[in-house]
């Protein structure tokens, strides 16, 4: 499934159709609701349908960087994000801190003690500065 939305649930064509028949809806609707645009309750029953009964993957898009993980001199392991605006996120995976450097290499974000949650938002604010 193509698809501009942030979050949505991946199914095949097939699924689609036989879930378009079980709801008794069009596939477009179906389509609406996979890809959260509509909110209805049978636009939830059918994204839980998909995900329970036919083994669709709900998906969530995230920024696209390069990334690289690195051991400093020092011996820190450091995992470096690379956006396409300049900036770049930097983790210390023993520490868990985090900061993000702008396109002239000043520290703009400085993060201490994150979890996997905060690095979303974390590469959402670097991809968006």
């Amino acid at each position: 499934m193509r698809t501009t939305a942030a979050r949505y649930i991946d199914a095949t064509e097939e699924t689609t159709a036989k879930l378009a028949k079980t709801f008794q809806c069009t596939p477009k609707f179906v389509y609406l609701a996979l890809t959260y645009r509509s909110d209805t309750e049978k636009a939830r029953k059918i994204r839980f349908t998909a995900v329970n009964n036919y083994g669709a993957t709900p998906m969530c898009h995230y920024p696209e960087c390069e990334t690289l993980h690195d051991t400093t001199e020092d011996g820190r392991q450091i995992m470096r994000q690379v956006f396409n605006n300049g900036a770049v996120l930097r983790v210390d995976k023993c520490t868990g801190e985090a900061w993000i450097t702008n396109r002239r290499s000043e520290r703009v974000v400085n993060r201490q003690c994150i979890t996997i949650p905060d690095l979303s938002e974390i590469q959402v604010l670097a991809e968006n500065m």
